[in-house]
């Protein structure tokens, strides 16, 4: 009897010591901090992708890649292939290209016998072969019609008459001849003047801004303009410019 409570108390004892060591690596862990994993913070490099780079500044190493560079032998390139823009008479669909020669399903046994078309007309004598691939005349009915053209009617000059304010062409019209005959003899160049115009007409005769280069053509158009033509009536009041030409 005291032998087994002997070994109940050993098992105890055992027992006890066993939650002892538990509890002392249990509170170790506890107090031990592992230290954590080194990270590396740099970004993360790309590999790097394998292509063909375009040389822009050396042209003639450029030239050199190009003459020695081997696709144009067995792809298409820029330099061996390319799409030509054809007219439109030129243009085929598939399975059209060989319509011009008619399809023969029947075929001789011992020979061939193939009848092609003429790409030409075969010219009947040897006048017509002298001509044979010359181009037609594209001009030939330039100068052979008539047509009914209405001549102008005879002017002496075109008169615009532009608001000196706002540069707005208030009028424009072609002077017709008069009574006093045509323009002096020589050659003229465009002329400018300056007229006022109030309630009651025209402020005095037009003032010569500009000349034609010809004194008797510039007194003929402010004669014209301050007799014939009366400016006065036509225009409301304000500075004008008046601009003279053939």
């Amino acid at each position: 009897m005291s032998q087994v409570k002997g070994q109940g108390k050993t098992l105890w004892i055992a027992i006890a010591i066993a939650a002892a060591l538990v509890a002392v690596v249990v509170l170790a862990a506890l107090k031990v901090r592992l230290p954590k994993p080194v990270t590396n913070d740099s970004p993360e490099t790309t590999p790097s992708s394998v292509g063909i780079v375009r040389l822009s500044g050396d042209t003639a190493l450029l030239q050199q890649v190009e003459l020695y560079d081997p696709r144009p032998l067995f792809l298409p390139t820029l330099i061996n292939n390319s799409a030509p823009n054809l007219p439109m008479r030129l243009c085929r669909e598939p399975g059209n290209d060989f319509k011009v020669v008619p399809p023969n399903f029947i075929f001789a046994e011992y020979e061939m016998k193939i009848a092609l078309p003429e790409p030409i007309a075969v010219p009947g004598d040897p006048v017509q072969a002298l001509h044979t691939g010359e181009a037609s005349n594209p001009f030939f009915a330039f100068g052979r019609l008539n047509f009914a053209y209405t001549a102008l009617s005879p002017r002496l000059a075109y008169l615009e008459v532009v608001l000196a304010k706002s540069g707005r062409v208030v009028l424009a019209t072609a002077l017709k001849l008069g009574p006093d005959g045509a323009i002096p003899a020589g050659d003229w160049q465009p002329l400018e003047m300056l007229l006022a115009v109030e309630v009651a007409g025209v402020i005095g005769a037009p003032v010569v801004t500009k000349g034609s280069g010809l004194e008797e053509v510039d007194d003929f158009f402010r004669a014209f303009l301050q007799k014939q033509f009366r400016m006065g009536p036509r225009l409301p009041p304000g500075i004008y410019v008046l601009r003279i030409g053939q």
